[in-house]
């Protein structure tokens, strides 16, 4: 179901973006706000050059997308790994809870051993239940707890 994406799906995928980031903005305030664009020209042909920004279509209309980055762990006291980061997932609002976020998942994990990573790895707000539920059922565990303090 994923493919690499194209500039002709830039449209989709800001809209499908403006949706999640809604939702951080209402959810931490304090570090999101609003804009008029999240995937600039730049940054959207960045993402395909370097084959991080992945789509999903039905009947060739993108329905959901993907932000994958890799990280590298290979230095002195840790097990040498490469970790696919699901840095962004997103299904359209009308086509939720049709399979289309469990399919994506599963090619990213194809994805990710065809990469010969070692394991892959997303963050979630916890207010986020629907997310969090998804992600275990595509077998992902809660491994860390991210903490903050204001100064």
């Amino acid at each position: 179901m994923l493919e690499l994406a194209t500039p002709a799906d830039r449209e989709a995928v800001e809209a499908m973006a403006q949706q999640v980031h809604a939702m951080h903005v209402a959810w931490r305030p304090d570090i999101y706000e609003m804009v008029d664009v999240l995937y600039p020209e730049e940054r959207f042909h960045a993402a395909i050059r370097e084959r991080q920004l992945y789509v999903a279509k039905i009947d060739d209309v993108v329905v959901g997308y993907l932000l994958l980055k890799m990280r590298h762990y290979d230095w002195p006291g840790v097990v040498k790994r490469k970790v696919m980061l699901v840095d962004e997932l997103c299904v359209h609002e009308s086509c939720r809870n049709q399979g289309i976020g469990k399919q994506m998942m599963n090619d990213a994990w194809a994805l990710a051993k065809a990469f010969r990573c070692t394991d892959m790895q997303l963050g979630v707000y916890p207010q986020n239940d629907d997310a969090v539920g998804f992600y275990q059922k595509c077998g992902f565990t809660i491994r860390s707890i991210d903490m903050q303090r204001k100064v």
